[in-house]
């Protein structure tokens, strides 16, 4: 349970690297979560859960298989692809890398679709 700990908050600290301009709206022992907002709308960006046995992350779902495949890079898009959750037992450098990369191609994303704020996110 210590090594899946340890994933949990290694993922929660690649969110927090984002907060702000994302909004942590459950900062919790076991579940993070972040939204974005712009002009009062909120949307779900992404979460990291722990559980007994695995670690869930889950992003934004509302994107096409095009766009998930420029956003997700290497181990992740095998693991994320068609959905917009998976389980993780083990993290290694390359998967946290791809994770890490994934939340700013996420930010990115709600950018450019007027989902988060630009004057923020500049910062």
């Amino acid at each position: 349970m210590d090594k899946l700990k340890r994933i949990f908050k290694d993922i929660r600290n690649d969110f927090r690297n984002y907060v702000p301009p994302l909004t942590a709206t459950i900062d919790q022992e076991h579940h993070y979560e972040v939204w974005a907002e712009l002009n009062g709308v909120r949307t779900f960006f992404g979460k990291v859960i722990l559980h007994t046995g695995k670690v869930e992350l889950a992003f934004y779902s509302d994107i096409d298989r095009e766009t998930e495949w420029a956003m997700y890079p290497g181990d992740i898009f095998k693991r994320m692809e068609g959905k917009f959750e998976c389980e993780i037992k083990f993290l290694s450098p390359e998967l946290q890398e791809n994770i890490q990369e994934v939340i700013s191609n996420m930010v990115d994303y709600f950018i450019e679709n007027k989902m988060l704020g630009k004057d923020i996110a500049a910062e």
